[in-house]
């Protein structure tokens, strides 16, 4: 069994690598900015599908929990990328999710 610290650096490294996978297939696909960003985006977000078999759990216990990581961390990008500063509710709704995941996941059984 991995230590919390790193399973944790897995999932934001995770995180990190699926929406900036997505982010340049956005691009590419709504903005019409080259098939070069399509392809670049999509070797990353297979890397992102690597990552997360790196953690211990089973896939769907995996998935479900990194989902309320992926929650906080879309916030995150919008903000420093997109320049869309959260509200109260979504720093609210984000908080609530990663509380249940830190139950769900890392609670001793």
């Amino acid at each position: 069994m991995i230590d919390i610290v790193t399973s944790i650096s897995i999932f934001i490294f995770a995180a990190f690598l699926e929406i900036s996978g997505g982010y340049l297939v956005w691009r590419w696909l709504k903005n019409h900015q080259g098939k070069i960003l399509g392809l670049v985006g999509g070797l990353i977000l297979f890397s992102y599908a690597v990552v997360m078999t790196l953690q211990p759990e089973n896939f769907g216990k995996v998935y479900a929990a990194y989902g309320g990581i992926f929650v906080m961390s879309s916030l995150v990008w919008g903000y420093w990328i997109d320049k869309k500063k959260p509200d109260r509710f979504e720093i609210f709704g984000s908080t609530v999710v990663l509380i249940g995941i830190g139950i769900m996941f890392y609670f001793p059984r």
